[in-house]
């Protein structure tokens, strides 16, 4: 394949065809990110953010945490799958109808995607959607798209709480799927910190003894573990996945009496609700449908309509284990 090299006058006219938003705006880098990834289908993550600021730079300098922290997001949302390895993959274009709009998920670029549709895409942040459901699950079919629930969007009913029987069933892992101590270190020594919870809060810390560890990888992307409460390095582990260490996290947490507070504040009619630590991906996915997250929070605080309050509410609880606080 024929490489060419970009100019400065030619980068600033393509980066200028995203329309209203501030070149190193949240929504100017989603769509960029987003952009990349489909063009190419397949690519290492950081070769892929690299591009990226190779792209800007003739227009406007961003930060790698910045493209990171745009990144993380686009791959909860499913815009990006993150496969092992820290390769990004393209992902289908899929919606799910609400009452009075449909989210958009996928790698397509708004632009071209607002011309599949025959419609304006509506970009806040991360997320998309269109303005009005009708006739989308129409639209879809012709686009080789497709409608999903948004239940199964979010998973919920394919994943279990967070909970002693959880940990239990990660503990009958360690026992069918164990590998020896030490084995993820052959290239060197990884830094391992463990999962702690207290009244005063939860986070990862340096510790000699844990269930759960984290560890960045040598070569990119994060390792996560489960032992018996040594480091990985020293005790026999299995080897977790995002989604499962992130729900072994609120469920030892859970284990700790107020450890998990939910903090819920009214507004009028409106709510804002609190989180102690990230979601786990469904539940995360379920509440993005729901609620709208405020301003550089991080995805940790959410607001919320009066109506869906104690819906929202009581999933978070029973699910996670998080103790609402009213006020």
């Amino acid at each position: 394949m024929a490489l060419s090299e970009v100019t400065s006058e030619e980068a600033a006219k393509r980066l200028a065809q995203i329309p209203n938003r501030a070149l190193d705006s949240i929504e100017a880098l989603s769509e960029s990110v987003r952009a990349e990834v489909h063009a190419r289908r397949r690519a290492p993550r950081a070769t892929t953010l690299s591009r990226v600021a190779r792209l800007l730079a003739p227009v406007v300098s961003v930060e790698t945490d910045r493209l990171v922290d745009v990144c993380d997001a686009l791959e909860r949302e499913g815009d990006v799958m993150l496969a092992p390895g820290g390769i990004l993959h393209a992902t289908p274009t899929r919606a799910v109808i609400l009452e009075a709009s449909a989210r958009l998920f996928g790698s397509v670029p708004t632009r071209a995607l607002t011309t599949l549709l025959g419609r304006e895409v509506i970009a806040k942040g991360g997320t998309r959607l269109v303005a009005s459901p009708d006739g989308v699950a129409e639209t879809m079919a012709t686009i080789d798209g497709a409608v999903i629930t948004p239940e199964a969007w979010a998973g919920l009913d394919r994943t279990p709480p967070a909970d002693a029987a959880f940990l239990a069933a990660l503990g009958q892992r360690l026992e069918w799927q164990c590998r020896s101590a030490g084995s993820l270190e052959r290239d060197g020594a990884l830094d391992w910190r463990t999962w702690c919870s207290t009244q005063q809060g939860m986070g990862w810390r340096y510790g000699d003894e844990g269930r759960l560890w984290w560890a960045r990888a040598r070569f990119g992307g994060h390792h996560r573990a489960w032992t018996e409460g040594g480091a990985p390095s020293t005790s026999r582990y299995v080897e977790l996945g995002a989604d499962d260490a992130d729900r072994a996290r609120f469920a030892l947490s859970r284990e700790v009496t107020d450890a998990l507070r939910l903090r819920v504040t009214s507004s009028g009619e409106r709510f804002t609700l609190e989180m102690p630590a990230w979601l786990p991906r469904p539940e995360y996915r379920w509440l993005s449908l729901r609620a709208v997250p405020a301003p550089d929070c991080k995805g940790l605080t959410w607001k919320v309509s009066a109506e869906d309050e104690p819906m929202i509410t009581n999933m978070l609880t029973e699910r996670l284990g998080l103790i609402a606080e009213v006020s």
